[in-house]
């Protein structure tokens, strides 16, 4: 398993690591690991989603984002979410991603607000969004309502911070090409209480729209 490294953009220095270990299969998207506030690239290790998607095909690039308590790149601060969006595709960029491939981006919690900015302002190059209970702070009604990508929405049903019942139907019918899944048991990081499930579904999603 490669480690992690760090790349330097715009005076910043972005923390990635890239699975090179996969298939070089061009009709697979290249997965790309977001966080959550709390968390960092180290828990895609540590629940073994990097090497899950190289044991089924799937490049990927797990990065640290400008943002969070845990995460190891340099905080960036921003008046909006777009402004990221160049910063992190030459980031990607520098951690290997080829210019012309597809991707789909994972989002947890604050890292979904990320991942849909980013499919908002890259949509020639988003083929999907799997978003675990996202944030979508920054990001007003009218926007969601244009994100034309396909979105797995995935939510522990025991979530307490973005409940269900009052967040994630919601969220659902703002994003027009959505589907929303229940892990049951979970909290609000999902994919950390039931890694296995996670997988999965992921799984599924990603045959789905490489298919």
């Amino acid at each position: 398993m490669d480690d992690p490294v760090l790349v330097k953009i715009q005076d910043a220095n972005f923390r990635g690591l890239r699975n090179s270990h996969a298939s070089s299969d061009i009709s697979k998207p290249v997965v790309v690991l977001f966080h959550g506030f709390s968390f960092s690239l180290n828990d895609w290790q540590r629940i073994g989603t990097v090497a899950f998607l190289s044991q089924h095909g799937y490049s990927s690039i797990a990065i640290d984002l400008p943002r969070g308590k845990a995460s190891k790149s340099d905080k960036i601060s921003k008046s909006n979410l777009s402004q990221y969006i160049p910063l992190l595709q030459e980031a990607l960029w520098s951690l290997g991603l080829e210019k012309e491939s597809k991707i789909v981006i994972v989002g947890p919690s604050m890292g979904g607000s990320f991942a849909l900015t980013f499919a908002l302002e890259r949509k020639e190059i988003v083929q999907g969004l799997v978003l675990v209970a996202p944030s979508t702070s920054g990001i007003i009604e009218e926007e969601l309502e244009a994100v034309e990508t396909p979105t797995m929405l995935i939510w522990g049903e025991r979530d307490g911070v973005f409940p269900v019942d009052t967040y994630a139907k919601d969220l659902k019918n703002s994003l027009g090409k959505s589907k929303l899944l229940i892990i049951r048991g979970a909290g609000h990081a999902a994919y950390l209480d039931k890694p296995q499930e996670f997988h999965d579904l992921l799984l599924d999603f990603l045959e789905e729209i490489s298919s």
